[in-house]
């Protein structure tokens, strides 16, 4: 079989905050500058943008194409409890059905801006609607503290967002605010395939396919995509890619008023604190995730001043699920791995990832190794170290996950900290 790196979730110009550029020909551009196989069209049920993939777009053996680029129609609907989905459909027929059932409950699935469409009806019977039409429905960035499934005082299951449709949810995107490992804390979602995608609002390629995810399957088609995601016939995923959640504003716990952040630690000394984080010990499963119900509940109190600590999104998700990571047999690999032209910048000290400076190398890099999602991922270390020494530990690091990280939360940016940082302490 063969491989396809895949990102299924962007957005088309008929989403607020979206590039001029997210057109089907700049699309295919990006694309394949990035080495991505098939993306998904995003917006599909916006009128405008859906003229413009079929005046765009040829379909070739079942596959919607521009360019050698395949493409599938997906979009991303907002449902009446302000939970965001992502939808998968196999063509423009299901689109146009899709629609038709809408339209109805949605104000604005026609507006010029109306690219992730609000619907007034809930999870469960969107989803049934997606099902009617022969397409797929899951959760989009279900671990982002706005608009999604698990944000906390939300849904703490799948079952009580989707209902009886339960049972045919066979994906959840992870978005960036989140990896593997957190969300198979909850054992209601080990079953799932987790879908890695960019969001993008732009072609390139420090977003388009930022997170992505590698199929093993035979042909870039629709139907070939669904057996993959529900892991049958031997198509599988076989490689999720993308940010390290730590980088985030919101990944650790934090105190809702001075904002410093929570260090789990194992031990039963006292709670302390410095400058930028609380301190606080467990010593063992149970009693951690007794400490991190009771922050849900607004029970714990900061240390510092005595304000309540809130969760951030790891242990949202360590409250939901029963406090442990148990990774199923079928799960792929997870790569946290930043996009290529920002490894670049970082690695020649450079603020912009869109200097001269920077696309040069990241011209050459291509030039000599092909696209960027084999240079992350395959490219030969010694190789990449003749173009740029502190790219390639930068990417071997992150490759051997000994990459380094000061975990971000309360509204504050994580921190990467380069390998040659890293040697120097």
């Amino acid at each position: 079989m063969l491989q396809f790196d895949t990102d299924l979730h962007i957005h088309s110009r008929h989403s607020i905050g979206v590039s001029k550029d997210m057109t089907i020909p700049m699309l295919a551009r990006g694309a394949r500058q990035k080495g991505l196989h098939i993306i998904g069209t995003g917006d599909v049920t916006q009128p405008d943008w859906l003229r413009h993939l079929r005046k765009s777009l040829t379909l070739k053996d079942n596959t919607l194409i521009f360019d050698s680029v395949s493409f599938i129609p997906t979009t991303e609907i907002e449902d009446n409890d302000s939970i965001h989905h992502v939808v998968l459909l196999p063509n423009f027929e299901s689109v146009e059905e899709l629609r038709k059932c809408l339209k109805p409950y949605s104000p604005n699935i026609d507006d010029k801006w109306g690219g992730r469409p609000r619907v007034n009806i809930n999870g469960e019977l969107l989803a049934g609607l997606v099902r009617d039409v022969g397409g797929m429905i899951g959760p989009a960035h279900a671990f982002t503290p706005f608009k999604s499934i698990f944000r906390e005082n939300k849904y703490s299951s799948m079952n009580l967002c989707y209902g009886k449709e339960t049972p045919h949810i066979h994906f959840l995107e992870l978005g960036l605010s989140a990896d593997s490992e957190t969300a198979d804390f909850i054992p209601d979602l080990r079953r799932l395939t987790f879908i890695t995608s960019s969001d993008a609002h732009s072609p390139s390629p420090d977003k388009l396919g930022r997170e992505f995810v590698r199929f093993k399957m035979d042909f870039p088609t629709f139907e070939e995509l669904k057996l993959a995601i529900t892991r049958k016939k031997g198509r599988t995923p076989i490689l999720n890619v993308g940010l390290d959640p730590r980088l985030g504003k919101y990944f650790l716990s934090f105190c809702s008023n001075c904002r410093r952040t929570l260090v789990l630690q194992t031990g039963n000394e006292p709670p302390s604190y410095d400058n930028l984080n609380i301190y606080m010990n467990c010593r063992n499963i149970l009693e951690k995730k007794r400490l991190i119900d009771d922050i849900h509940k607004r029970k714990v109190k900061c240390p510092a001043d005595g304000k309540n600590l809130r969760l951030g999104v790891r242990d949202r998700a360590a409250a939901i699920g029963d406090g442990e990571v148990k990774t199923p047999t079928h799960r792929p690999p997870y790569l946290h791995i930043a996009p290529l032209l920002d490894i670049i910048a970082l690695s020649l000290e450079v603020k912009s990832s869109k200097s001269k400076q920077v696309m040069s190398l990241y011209n050459r890099m291509c030039e000599k190794f092909g696209p960027e999602t084999l240079i992350l991922t395959n490219s030969p270390i010694d190789e990449i170290k003749a173009l740029n020494e502190r790219a390639a530990q930068m990417i071997h690091a992150y490759r051997n996950r000994t990459i380094g990280y000061v975990a971000g939360g309360g509204g504050r940016y994580g921190k990467l900290i380069p390998p040659w940082e890293s040697d120097m302490k």
